[in-house]
Order: C-alpha cells, then structure tokens, then sequence
C-alpha cells in the first residue's frame, strides 16, 4: 500500500489533504457544541440570578432599599416593573399607570437590556413613550459625556424632530463614546442611586 501511494503521489496528496479537512471540520464543531453548551450556561445561570432578584425586590421598604448594593437594587426593581408591564396584554396601559420615577427606571432598565450591540440598537428597538421618558432619565441621572451622546442619538432618530437628520457614521460614534460606561456598570450603580434617593417612588 506504501509503494502504492508512493508510485501515485497525487493520490496520497488527496488522502491527506481529506484528512486534514477531516479533522479541521471535527474541531469546528466540536468548538461549535462547545461555544453553544457554554451560551447555553450563561443564560440558564442569568435567569436563575434575574428570578432570585425579581423575588427579593418584589417588594421594597425603605429598608431593603437603603441596604442594597446600588447596581443590585436597579436590576431588581427594573425586573419587577417588567414583569408588571408584560403581564398586562395592553402594555402602554400598564406603563402609563407608573409615576414618572418608575417610568424612568422601567425605560432605563430597558436600555441596557437592548444596547448590548451598541447604545443605537435601544433606538431601533423602541419608540416613544419610551424613548422620551428614557431621554428625560438620561437628564437627570447621566453624567455629561454619556448624557451628551445618548441625546444626540435621541434626536437623531426623533421622527418629530426635523431639525437633526439620520447620520450612520455619527451614530457610530456616539455608541463608541457610550459603550464603556454601559459595559463596566458605572450607569447602572447611578440609577441605583437614583432609587435609593427617591424611595417613596417605588414603595
């Protein structure tokens, strides 16, 4: 078999060069399944996490609220007033039933669940009521940077608004300007603190 090969080298080229695709295409996938069984991990853990949170702050004291971790607490509540929202058939309703403090923390909380890609996808996902009543939370909790691109990017896709026009490159921009204070928590733990200085809000 080994003179074979050896008096016919190209089809001992072709023979290798199937092995070698062979085992390239068993490593993809075993790195596939592997990649898949690990997303699969995270979200099983952070719905565990989201569930213990929706039940420790389903209901708030003044207590719980001023004992709690600043990011912790702005997760919780933001999770118990989506599920008042979504269990409602009419949403807008729901929503409208909120004061204007827990119409800022629902429209916050909804931000960071959509701007995982990128501050520009919470607009591409959301209209108003949302989208104001998120503007109006980014005034008074944001610090001026981040405050500064999300309502450039707020007016840039208010259709109400004809004086600021759609530009993709600036949009980009401003995302990258946002990304490192919604990625290291830093707007989180604001409001959380929000919360914590307007408890009479969400008791």
């Amino acid at each position: 078999m080994l003179n074979y090969y050896m008096s016919h080298p190209l089809y001992a080229v072709i023979i290798i060069a199937l092995l070698l695709l062979s085992l390239f295409v068993l490593f993809k996938a075993v790195k596939s399944g592997s990649e898949r069984s690990r997303k699969v991990n995270e979200l099983m853990e952070k719905m565990k996490k989201d569930n213990e949170l929706l039940n420790k702050y389903a209901i708030l004291t003044e207590d719980v609220i001023s004992e709690s971790e600043p990011e912790e607490l702005f997760h919780g509540v933001g999770l118990n007033l989506q599920k008042k929202v979504s269990d409602n058939p009419d949403m807008l309703s729901e929503f409208n039933l909120f004061n204007d403090s827990r119409k800022y923390i629902y429209s916050l909380f909804t931000f960071f669940e959509d701007a995982g890609e990128g501050m520009s996808a919470f607009f591409s996902a959301n209209t108003k009521p949302l989208t104001h009543y998120a503007a109006e939370a980014v005034r008074l909790i944001f610090p001026d940077d981040v405050k500064e691109a999300f309502l450039n990017e707020y007016d840039a896709t208010d259709e109400d608004n004809e004086q600021v026009s759609y530009d993709k490159e600036k949009m980009e921009e401003w995302d990258k300007k946002a990304a490192p204070s919604i990625e290291d928590g830093t707007l989180k733990k604001l409001c959380g603190e929000y919360i914590k200085s307007h408890p009479d809000c969400f008791i």
